[in-house]
């Protein structure tokens, strides 16, 4: 007998359902993919940090404000969220960007440091 909580095998995976517009969304699912759209968002952006050759505070205020900005318009515009049900814009992000700025601090320190240090 399948339990309560077992899933369609029809339904669309957690990456399947972030291509789809107005798909719905639990909780969880959501901050799952808000998860791993920072994580992936903050390595290409500490890469590309590190391979330019970017230094200072100007790279922190402009990855803090992408890292917030990025996400946010694309669960508003792309997906049709609208984050006040899902507890608002923080408790979606929550999680997230703790993870997200060490992966861009790891990524951009050694791209930079592997390329530019003398």
């Amino acid at each position: 007998m399948p339990s309560s909580d077992s899933k369609d095998p029809n339904s669309p995976t957690l990456w399947q359902k972030a291509f789809l517009r107005d798909a719905q969304w639990r909780k969880d699912e959501l901050r799952a993919l808000v998860f791993w759209l920072i994580l992936a968002f903050s390595l290409f952006l500490g890469l590309f940090y590190g391979i330019a050759g970017f230094h200072g505070l100007p790279c922190f205020v402009s990855f803090f404000v992408a890292v917030v900005a990025v996400p946010s318009i694309y669960w508003t515009s792309f997906l049709g969220v609208d984050d006040a049900d899902y507890g608002g814009k923080m408790e979606l992000l929550g999680d997230s960007v703790g993870t997200g700025v060490a992966m861009f601090v790891l990524a951009w320190v050694t791209m930079y440091s592997a390329l530019h240090a003398s």
